[in-house]
């Protein structure tokens, strides 16, 4: 008991002098290195995360993080039937660069797309970046 009560006696005034981040760690900067999705050769566990079946398939991309490791998607979906079209989180998985795959935590945008239309994607704080993009049509 001693030692824990220790332990966080030490470990307490550590989290309390952490700063803020700043401004300039919050800006979010298009990454540069777009690598070719048929490059990339990950196993495609299906047991994990996976795009729920849709009429909207991938245009266009670009990743976007900032220093604090915040990783996001600017996306142009096409829809491939023809009216108006509800996409959401579920529609699309973004793969990082070890491999692991994860769904969006928040679409911001108009989520209702006709023909074609963008979207931001935020995929929350992680080490690795962006490589990829997945949707499924069939």
């Amino acid at each position: 008991m001693k030692k824990s009560i220790l332990l966080c006696m030490g470990i307490l005034p550590l989290w309390l002098n952490a700063a803020p981040p700043s401004p300039e760690d919050l800006v979010v900067s298009f990454d540069t290195v777009v690598i070719p999705q048929e490059k990339l050769a990950f196993k495609k566990d299906w047991n994990v995360e996976r795009p729920d079946l849709s009429e909207f398939e991938v245009e266009f991309y670009r990743f976007m993080s900032n220093e604090l490791g915040q990783r996001f998607a600017l996306v142009t979906f096409t829809n491939s039937k023809s009216g108006l079209r509800s996409i959401d989180e579920r529609d699309v998985v973004g793969v990082l660069a070890n491999g692991r795959r994860l769904y969006p935590i928040r679409l911001e945008g108009e989520t209702q797309i006709g023909s074609r239309g963008s979207l931001l994607l935020h995929f929350g704080q992680h080490q690795f970046p962006l490589v990829g993009l997945e949707t499924r049509t069939d």
